[in-house]
């Protein structure tokens, strides 16, 4: 299982150990191969004692011996482990560095919180397509905040309490009383009133980072039934927020750990840090909390790629689908000559398709993803590429524009009216599902006309008339390819467009 130019990254939190091996390609793009977490708490009882308990360094050193054994069946080149609030805050934690370098063999750094919040919004600048916002993550024994400004990291700030903390402070690993919540949240609000950050951000969303603030876009997922298993860039409203909040805050702990879409390992902790949440919210006026899968570790890969603070990934979209190109062996030079023959009829034909509004990011995705499936087999590989887009940890896009690329990319092949599956309707309206049945006609076409996949058609140019469409196929030579065209999409396009189709195969003379 030898994978070059591959990295193992462990972070070491207070309430996790978590391991991600990436595999980096050429040209700046990589696949991660291995994610895998143990809530192992090193940071359970440090408030009372200042110190990690022997059985938490204990686990901690086993968890981190498995997760070396893993590295090197990887064969990974380097292992970068970084260590956060737990071992920092406690007075032995140079002792349990010294332990994992001694008897499992990795080096530990220790990083202050600032390095911790730098890195959180490394993962998430690179990831999701947003100028203004204040980032946000709670981990076990820290909480980090970073001013977002033009994607640049204006401020930032670590504050010395996490999720476990809360919950043993204030006493909310069971039933919540009213008194202790209320103590809980004017702790908060007086927190957040000292510093400066939290009124620069007036107004700004909040980008949730850690896996408490995960658990909470589930829960809510979980209760609204949203038919996609995505947590990255998940929006919630600050309403849904309390919602979620008041809901959890009045069970106790037997009834939170049965709760959907909240991990056992984080029932007895989750009030505390959820309420966090709404109380920035609500410090900095905040009306949307949009939930980031990504985060320390991602930062690190990024930082290592080259994308650091200095040098963002110029356009999220763009570099994350040339990611995924990469990762799917697609065959990019028809992909992309797909994609310029699709987007040259949606161009001309705007007076009869009449769609308003950005469907641009649809068109290239849906194009240059649509034989994605042949990775796993030619035969109905649409339907493959449905599954592989919707699961192609695909950033830059939102959920929906991202499920109406899968459906696009799903009904190339076919020229039935688009079906929407039961679990889709509420996300699809009729204008949505207008707008896939065109894109999946255009690139039902352009399928055709690129059919050889040497981009023997060079363009196309549209005529229309009352009653027809004239397509003229500029192409190098004669492809018998052009020809079908009617056969195969003339109904389609009769049906989408209102208009009956013409081609015209105009050859060219080759200089």
């Amino acid at each position: 299982m030898k994978s070059n130019n591959s990295i193992g990254v462990i972070d070491i939190g207070s309430n996790s150990v978590h391991l991600v091996v990436g595999h980096y390609h050429e040209k700046g793009y990589f696949t991660i191969l291995d994610d895998v977490k143990v809530n192992v708490r090193l940071c359970e009882g440090l408030s009372e004692t200042g110190l990690l308990s022997p059985s938490r360094m204990d686990l901690g050193v086993e968890t981190l011996g498995l997760f070396k054994r893993m590295c090197d069946t990887y064969q990974t080149e380097s292992v970068i482990a970084v260590a956060t609030a737990a071992v920092r805050k406690a007075d032995n934690g140079p002792e349990f560095c010294k332990r994992v370098a001694k008897e499992v063999g990795i080096d530990i750094s220790v990083i202050p919180g600032e390095s911790e919040a730098t890195y959180d919004y490394l993962g998430v600048v690179n990831t999701i397509a947003v100028k203004d916002a204040l980032m946000m993550d709670i981990g076990g024994g820290s909480v980090e905040f970073v001013l977002i400004q033009d994607r640049k990291k204006k401020d930032a700030i670590s504050l010395p309490f996490g999720s476990i903390d809360l919950a043993e402070q204030f006493g909310l690993a069971d039933t919540v009383n009213p008194e202790a919540l209320g103590r809980l949240k004017a702790y908060m609000d007086g927190a957040f009133s000292q510093y400066q950050l939290f009124k620069k951000a007036r107004g700004l969303p909040v980008i949730g980072v850690g896996g408490t603030i995960r658990n909470l876009g589930r829960i809510h997922r979980r209760m609204v039934d949203y038919p996609l298993e995505i947590a990255h860039n998940y929006p919630m409203t600050a309403q849904e927020v309390k919602a979620v909040c008041d809901l959890t805050a009045g069970m106790n702990l037997e009834e939170r750990r049965n709760l959907k879409g909240l991990s056992k390992g984080r029932s007895d902790i989750f009030v505390g840090a959820s309420q966090a949440v709404r109380r920035v919210m609500k410090a900095i006026g905040a009306s949307q909390l949009i939930i980031a899968d990504a985060g320390l570790r991602d930062g690190i890969l990024y930082d290592q790629l080259g994308y650091g603070e200095g040098k963002l990934v110029p356009d999220v979209y763009d570099y994350s689908l040339a990611n995924v190109l990469v990762n799917y062996d697609v065959n990019i030079p028809h992909a992309y000559h797909l994609y310029k023959l699709s987007l040259k009829m949606f161009e001309e034909l705007k007076p009869l398709h009449r769609i308003d509004g950005d469907v641009g990011r649809i068109i290239k995705t849906s194009a240059l993803l649509h034989d994605s499936g042949i990775k796993i087999q030619y035969t109905n590989h649409h339907e493959h590429s449905f599954y592989l887009i919707l699961n192609s940890g695909l950033y830059g896009l939102t959920h929906k524009e991202l499920l109406m690329s899968a459906f696009s990319a799903l009904n190339h092949r076919t020229n039935k009216k688009v079906k929407v599956d039961a679990a889709y309707e509420a996300m699809l309206s009729g204008k949505d599902k207008a707008v896939i049945d065109t894109v999946s006609l255009f690139l039902q076409i352009g399928e055709y006309l690129d059919r050889s996949m040497d981009g023997v058609v060079e363009d196309i140019r549209c005529e229309m008339t009352k009653d027809t469409v004239t397509m003229h196929v500029i192409s190098r030579e004669h492809t018998v390819f052009a020809d079908m065209v009617m056969q195969e999409c003339g109904k389609k396009f009769n049906r989408v467009l209102g208009r009956e189709l013409r081609v015209l195969n105009d050859v060219v003379a080759v200089e």
